[in-house]
C-alpha cells in the first residue's frame, strides 16, 4: 500500500466484511482525508496514483486494524460530526446518534426554546447536547452538564473547552449522579427554563439486536436502561421536575425507547401529578415514536 488506488483497494478487502462496499469505499475516503489533511474535493482532484508516504501509510495501516477488529469509525478517527459541530469522541463515550440531532432541531424549533436562560442536560456523555444548544440558543447563561462516568466527563470537559474557545460560551461540566441528586433535594434558585436528556433506554433483551460495533465497543453505562426497571430514568428526571428544578412553564425534553414511550409518558405524569404537566410524543424520521416533550404548568 503506497498510492492512493492501492490503499482504497486495501480497504475495501479489509472493510466488506463489516460494512456495504460503498460504505467501505465512503470510510476509506474519510481516511484519506483525516490522514492527508484535505478536503474532499481535494482528495477527488488528486491522481490515484499519488504516492502515500511512510507515516501515512502506518497510520492508515493502524485504522485499518482497528476498524477491521470492529472499532466504530468515530473512535478510530477521534471525533463526530454532529449538529454541524465537531466534536471529539473516544471509547468510553456515546457517539452522537443522528436521532440526538434531531431532538435538538425540535427544541430549537420550538418558540419557547430562544428565550431559555439556563438549561440542563442529564447525562451530557460527549457533551453534545449541551454544546449545540448552549452554541444556538441565544439567550442562554447558565448551562450545566451532568454526568457519572469518569470516562465521559474528561471528553464531556474537551468539547466544552473547544466551545468556549469558538464562541465565549460555557457550559459547567457536574460530576454527579442523577438519583444521588435526587436525594439531596436541593433544586437551584431560580428554577431551570430547559431540561434535556437522552438516557439510557436499550433493554438488556435488545442487545442481541444490537450490532458489535455497538455492542462490543461502546459504554453500556449509556446506552442500557436497568433491567428491572427500563424506564427508571424517566421517572427520576420526572422527580427532578417534581422537585422543582423546572420553573413554571419551562420545558422538559427526552429521547426514549419506542417500545416503552407510553410507558414513559405514563409514568412521568403519574409522578408529576398530571394537572401539572402536559406532554407530546413525538416520531423520529423514521416514523418511530422516539420523544417526549413536557411542559411543567403547575399553576393551572
Amino acid at each position: 500500500m503506497d498510492t492512493i488506488r492501492s490503499f482504497e483497494q486495501q480497504a475495501l478487502e479489509c472493510l466488506t466484511a463489516l460494512y456495504e462496499p460503498s460504505e467501505a469505499r465512503e470510510i476509506a475516503r474519510q481516511l484519506l482525508e483525516e490522514v492527508r489533511g484535505c478536503t474532499r474535493t481535494q482528495l477527488l482532484l488528486l491522481s490515484k496514483d499519488t504516492l502515500l508516504s511512510p507515516a501515512e501509510c502506518a497510520r492508515l495501516e493502524r485504522m485499518l486494524h482497528d476498524l477491521s477488529a470492529g472499532t466504530p469509525l468515530q473512535y478510530v478517527l477521534g471525533y463526530a460530526y454532529f449538529a454541524g459541530h465537531r466534536l471529539t469522541v473516544a471509547p468510553g463515550v456515546l457517539i452522537p446518534r443522528p436521532e440526538t440531532e434531531e431532538l435538538i432541531e425540535l427544541i430549537l424549533q420550538h418558540p419557547e426554546s430562544r428565550a431559555s436562560q439556563r438549561l440542563l442536560d442529564v447525562g451530557t456523555g460527549s457533551g453534545c447536547i449541551a454544546y449545540a444548544l448552549t452554541a444556538a440558543l441565544p439567550e442562554v447563561k447558565q448551562s450545566v452538564a451532568l454526568e457519572v462516568s469518569s470516562e465521559a466527563a474528561p471528553i464531556a470537559e474537551a468539547n466544552f473547552e473547544a466551545l468556549r474557545k469558538a464562541t465565549g460560551r460555557e457550559v459547567y461540566l457536574w460530576k454527579h449522579d442523577l438519583f444521588a441528586l435526587l436525594e439531596e433535594h436541593t433544586p437551584p434558585t431560580p428554577p431551570l427554563d430547559l431540561i434535556v436528556s437522552n438516557p439510557p433506554y436499550i433493554h438488556p433483551e435488545e442487545a442481541e439486536e444490537m450490532t458489535p460495533q455497538v455492542l462490543l465497543h461502546e459504554p453500556h453505562l449509556a446506552l442500557f436502561a436497568p433491567e428491572a426497571s427500563p424506564i427508571a430514568y424517566y421517572i427520576a428526571l420526572a422527580e427532578l421536575v417534581a422537585q422543582g428544578y423546572l420553573r413554571s412553564g419551562g420545558n422538559l425534553w427526552v429521547e426514549l425507547n419506542p417500545l416503552y414511550a407510553t410507558a414513559t409518558e405514563e409514568a412521568m405524569l403519574e409522578r408529576i401529578r398530571r394537572r401539572h404537566a402536559k406532554t407530546k410524543l413525538i416520531h423520529d424520521l423514521s416514523g418511530k415514536v422516539r420523544f417526549l416533550h413536557l411542559t411543567y404548568c403547575p399553576a393551572e
